[in-house]
């Protein structure tokens, strides 16, 4: 079995790629909110609530990716490699699945669903069209992010972050030349950069595929599709499911809370699209180091090195404290000349200053979840982290969430201090359940029942050697 050397430099050094790509995934959700800024202040309203509804469905498409993952990883670091070919294609399969269903969502009830989430009437039209458009190539998004799975089980980084780039550059290409339209182009708007947003991930899947075959050890065929097992299928759903509940019932709950913040009016929509762009600037570091000492874990496991994975969580929670905490605070400081940049109304410069004040504190909360979720995930305690989150969403984020914010009139500062309520109590927490190391027991006690069950039958087929090996042992105790 292959041994794997992790330390703070493997992690750091894997950090930085998988932070450059989801940095300009950030790009490719954000920008179009950006450069749409400058057009509209309407479009800008209805393109935050239609990536509300689809920054719902990505989500739960990235988890049942990362379930094939965990998974692969696990496979990597045993060094089995019929079940590696095996969970890159349910990852596929699974993917293609959830993308297909989701397509059909989006396109037939974009309307009902901003209705349902109080979006104003006058930014409706606009919100609807961009999701059927973009709504549409959610199947393209699935399959990107099965592929891009794939590539990072195997640490294939620069590869996805080259991905990236390219992806981000045909979308902002596309949003300049379609929103105000440029040249012989037509002036689309909103729907311009919905239809920039596809291009670009149907170019982004072309090319994932391509680097899948020449980059990764695994070659699949179509006669591989026959000889799938469902000890594997069952591997990725037991961690896919769990993290899709969770990663729907947190969005569902932004959706709720959205609803809430549809009462105060476009100026305040406005305001929690521009301080979740900075929110988002903040953890993006801590989500990157998270993902890559994920990776690690992963072989860690498969690989039953179960005692160095505590260690590298507490370091890599420590690292990701103290950064989002630090960008944080600097971005409360500069709030008022960075977002300056994107609106000159003063209700909203005034409103994101003091957001951004209570961000510091809830990206305390949510530099421990980061870590903890995706790790324990890995180390196979899902069942606990998904529970707790599905829980506290609901009673502290949206239930205080609505007293604060709504009955008791304290508005989107309200809202604000109940999220970051329910991130610095969940912190706690999965800070506390990692530290008891449920999990090493749960998985030496796996490792006993399959290695141990296995020695046993090997030993029952062969009795000669069972004789044998009894002989020996009796010698040595005398």
């Amino acid at each position: 079995m292959k041994k794997y050397s992790v330390n703070g430099k493997r992690i750091f050094l894997m950090s930085l790629p998988i932070f450059f790509e989801l940095f300009l995934q950030l790009l490719v959700g954000n920008v179009d909110q950006i450069m749409l800024s400058g057009y509209s202040e309407t479009s800008v309203a209805a393109i935050g609530n239609a990536n509300t509804i689809i920054n719902l469905v990505i989500v739960i498409l990235t988890m049942a990716a990362s379930g094939g993952m965990i998974a692969l990883t696990h496979y990597i670091g045993a060094g089995d490699e019929l079940r590696q070919k095996a969970a890159v294609i349910w990852t596929f399969v699974l993917g293609g699945a959830f993308g297909l269903i989701f397509t059909v969502v989006s396109v037939s009830a974009a309307k009902p669903l901003l209705i349902a989430l109080n979006a104003p009437e006058d930014i409706i039209p606009e919100a609807a069209g961009y999701i059927t458009v973009v709504g549409a190539g959610l199947i393209l998004q699935a399959l990107m992010l099965s592929g891009t799975a794939v590539l990072r089980s195997f640490s294939k980084l620069k590869a996805i972050l080259a991905i990236a780039v390219i992806m981000n550059l045909i979308n902002i290409l596309g949003n300049w030349l379609l929103i105000n339209g440029i040249s012989f182009f037509p002036e689309m708007g909103i729907m311009g950069a919905a239809v920039s947003t596809d291009v670009s991930k149907l170019i982004g899947l072309a090319i994932t595929l391509v680097v899948l075959k020449k980059k990764t050890p695994v070659s699949v065929k179509f006669a591989d599709l026959k000889k799938l097992d469902a000890a594997t299928f069952k591997d990725i759903v037991k961690v896919a499911l769990p993290t899709g509940a969770e990663s729907a019932s947190y969005n569902l709950s932004q959706i709720v809370i959205l609803s809430f913040i549809n009462i105060f009016g476009t100026s305040v929509i406005n305001t929690k699209v521009y301080c979740g762009m900075l929110a988002n600037i903040a953890y993006l570091y801590s989500t990157a180091i998270a993902q890559s000492t994920q990776i690690n874990i992963g072989y860690l496991v498969g690989a039953k090195e179960y005692s160095m994975v505590s260690k590298r969580v507490g370091i890599t929670t420590a690292i990701c404290i103290g950064v989002s905490v630090s960008v944080s605070f600097i971005l409360w400081l500069t709030s008022d000349y960075v977002l300056g940049i994107l609106t000159d109304d003063p209700a909203v410069l005034e409103l994101a200053k003091t957001i951004m004040l209570i961000d510091i504190a809830l990206e305390i909360g949510r530099s421990v979840n980061l870590v903890m979720t995706r790790c324990l995930a890995t180390v196979g305690d899902i069942n606990f982290p998904v529970t707790v989150t599905i829980m506290m969403e609901w009673a502290v984020e949206v239930g205080f969430g609505y007293l604060f914010g709504v009955h008791l009139g304290y508005g989107l500062v309200g809202i604000w201090i109940a999220m970051a309520a329910d991130e610095i109590l969940r912190g706690i927490f999965f800070a506390a359940r990692f530290a008891a190391k449920k999990w090493m027991r749960k998985g030496r006690k796996k490792d006993l029942r399959i290695n141990g069950g296995a020695d046993i039958m090997e030993a029952v087929k062969r009795p000669r050697k069972l004789f044998e090996g009894l002989a020996r042992a009796f010698n040595i105790c005398q």
